[in-house]
Order: structure tokens, then C-alpha cells, then sequence
């Protein structure tokens, strides 16, 4: 199903790496609870500035700062 979606079109998928390695290297550096998959939306969020993330996560990510040194825009769900 996820698949589908990427291959229709619906979900588009957005490579960082080998790019964007050193900046997710510094966000894993800065913050001891980030994992991976945080920095990378952290990353992607510099680069998409006015996309939301939609994350039930709402401790870490309102911890994470971008780049501009403003946080990552969310939706956080009750949950």
C-alpha cells in the first residue's frame, strides 16, 4: 500500500543522504533523544519550511529547533 502511494504519485520521496549527512550529524550531536528518523524530519522541515508534521511526539519535538533556530512546525493530536 505504501508502495502504491510513491508509485502514483500520492507520497513523493524526498532523498537526504548523502547530502544533507553532515546536518543530521550535528542535530544527533546536539540532542540526546533524537534518533535518526527525528533528524531526518527535522531535516526535512529546514528544507519544506512550510510543511507541517503531523507527530504524536509532542515531547521531543518541541525540544527540536531547525536550522533558524525555530522549532519544526507540527500538528500534534491529542493521543
Amino acid at each position: 500500500m505504501l508502495m502504491d502511494s510513491v508509485e502514483n504519485g500520492f507520497l513523493c520521496v524526498h532523498p537526504i543522504f548523502p547530502a544533507q549527512t553532515a546536518r543530521i550529524k550535528e542535530l544527533l550531536n546536539k540532542y540526546d533523544c533524537m534518533d535518526l528518523a527525528d533528524a531526518t524530519l527535522v531535516v526535512l522541515s529546514e528544507q519544506y519550511p512550510k510543511a507541517k508534521l503531523i507527530t504524536l511526539d509532542k515531547k521531543d519535538f518541541t525540544i527540536y529547533r531547525r536550522h533558524d533556530g525555530l522549532p519544526v512546525p507540527c500538528i500534534m493530536p491529542e493521543g
